[in-house]
């Protein structure tokens, strides 16, 4: 390496592939949002849209969980002229390296569902889980070293409301995940088929999104 790119080849020999991803992720967010600040994508008209409390012109966020669902919310589910704002931004014109580019890719086909965790392995810090909404969708494995070490260390079998995504074969959520204990899954279950029964296809994601983030504000971990 030549020494302006020392620091750069240290980090690379170093991260691991997940590491490498999860970092690309945090640059690849950050180019978008200045690519479209020219877009209409009001952050205040978005925080409504998710039902979260807004006070005149401020955001009311109750914990760390509800500022990523926002900016989950935000990149993903709010629309303007019909597109999200990771399938709104140009990636040549946003200046992505390629690794970032096969990141946005995935963001633009990642979904969101509700999973049961099945177990922990701790070694890859890896959590399988079983989809909750499809039943016949086949189990995942779901890479996430903070999330895998605190369910190990309580012992806890969560169901997660999370956004599966899938890099170079490694699916990891996109940054936010709703908790809920095992005894109100049933229930959710009922009242999210019962809920949806009204809405467009074209609409489903997005009231996917809200209704689990109402839940959890009511009953999550």
């Amino acid at each position: 390496c030549q020494p302006w790119r020392q620091m750069k080849c240290w980090r690379d020999r170093t991260m691991t592939p997940y590491q490498e991803i999860r970092a690309a992720g945090k640059a690849m967010v950050g180019k978008v949002l200045d690519a479209t600040t020219h877009l209409e994508f009001n952050p205040l008209r978005i925080a409504k849209r998710l039902t979260l409390p807004v006070a005149g012109r401020t955001l009311v966020f109750d914990g760390e969980v509800a500022q990523n669902a926002f900016f989950d919310f935000w990149l993903h589910e709010y629309r303007v002229n019909g597109k999200s704002l990771v399938a709104s931004v140009d990636p040549v014109a946003a200046g992505l390296e390629p690794l970032e580019i096969e990141v946005l890719e995935a963001h633009r086909q990642a979904r969101t569902s509700f999973f049961a965790t099945e177990t922990v392995l701790p070694e890859s810090h890896q959590i399988r889980l079983y989809d909750l909404l499809e039943p016949d969708r086949p189990e995942t494995l779901l890479t996430d070293m903070g999330l895998s070490d605190s369910m190990q260390r309580v012992g806890t079998r969560l169901a997660l409301f999370c956004r599966r995504l899938v890099v170079r074969g490694l699916a990891m959520t996109t940054g936010f995940s709703f908790g809920f204990e095992p005894e109100f899954v049933p229930g959710i279950l009922q009242a999210y088929r019962q809920r949806m029964k009204k809405v467009a296809p074209s609409d489903l994601s997005e009231a996917r999104f809200v209704f689990f983030f109402q839940k959890h504000r009511q009953k999550g971990v």
